[in-house]
């Protein structure tokens, strides 16, 4: 059960969402209780809401990291690649010296 700001949303809590959306629509709720429920379904709504930005900065972050690694593995790669290749530039160098 989850804990909510409001104590009069006990009994709502206590019955769910889908009971209380539908004696809403049964018209089983008036006057203050139907107040209280409708409230509560808006409550629940944006809470669900808020957990999924959460969720979506969550998975944006993991993203960020990941193009962050993957961008310093491409880095180091290009690196060992110009050094893999040195000592062969070096030998055409002396190559073309002694053509000339």
């Amino acid at each position: 059960m989850t804990v909510t700001p409001n104590p009069k949303w006990a009994h709502l809590e206590a019955q769910g969402e889908v009971v209380i959306r539908q004696k809403l629509a049964l018209q089983q709720l008036g006057g203050l209780d139907m107040f209280l429920a409708r409230e509560w379904l808006e409550y629940r709504a944006n809470q669900r809401l808020d957990s999924s930005s959460r969720e979506q900065i969550r998975i944006a972050r993991s993203a960020k990291i990941a193009a962050w690694i993957a961008a310093i593995a491409a880095i180091i790669a290009a690196i060992s690649a110009i050094i893999a290749l040195a000592p062969w530039t070096l030998n055409w160098g002396a190559i073309l010296g002694r053509l000339s």
